[in-house]
């Protein structure tokens, strides 16, 4: 402690960095339809990696190596700020969209079954000290959209803190 902390009795605040937030979703993941999901919207032409919680990397350029790039990518956008977009897909799904070429899909049936979990809980997705602003302007304020994208980027969370790529495509090595 510095001499003015020591006479103001300042404790300095301790930075967790990278900021996460408190809510870890426990809903049931199907990272098979997961899997042909991402197919479907890439058109079965990138290569692919989907992570624990979900998490799915995209390769528009062949990459030898998916789990390390994988790796790579997922950690760029962890340790920078994770920016999101939604983007409602042609079947009703949720693809959120990060930085870097990375998405989370939250199916329209998870939404419609757990609405009440996701609308409960999606204020806990917000990372420490973080102001999201939508597009009115207002700070931290949600609407059904915006609570999915939480949602949805909070399981990319858990994917980032202890990230294991459970499932690969590679449509490029035919």
């Amino acid at each position: 402690m510095g001499l003015f902390d020591k006479i103001f009795n300042k404790k300095k605040k301790v930075v967790d960095f990278p900021p996460k937030p408190k809510w870890k979703p426990n809903l049931p993941i199907n990272l098979n339809l997961i899997l042909e999901k991402s197919k479907y919207y890439t058109g079965e032409k990138l290569q692919l990696a989907v992570f624990e919680f979900g998490t799915i990397i995209i390769f528009s350029e062949r990459v030898t190596d998916i789990i390390s790039s994988a790796l790579q990518t997922l950690d760029k956008i962890y340790n920078f700020h994770p920016d999101f977009n939604p983007r409602e897909m042609d079947d009703g799904n949720y693809l959120i969209e990060y930085s870097q070429p990375a998405f989370t899909i939250v199916f329209k049936d998870e939404i419609e079954k757990y609405w009440s979990y996701i609308d409960e809980n999606h204020l806990d997705g917000i990372c420490t000290d973080e102001v999201l602003i939508n597009g009115n302007g207002e700070h931290n304020v949600f609407d059904k959209i915006g609570k999915i994208c939480l949602y949805g980027r909070s399981k990319m969370f858990m994917d980032a803190q202890n990230p294991k790529v459970v499932l690969t495509f590679d449509n490029l090595n035919k």
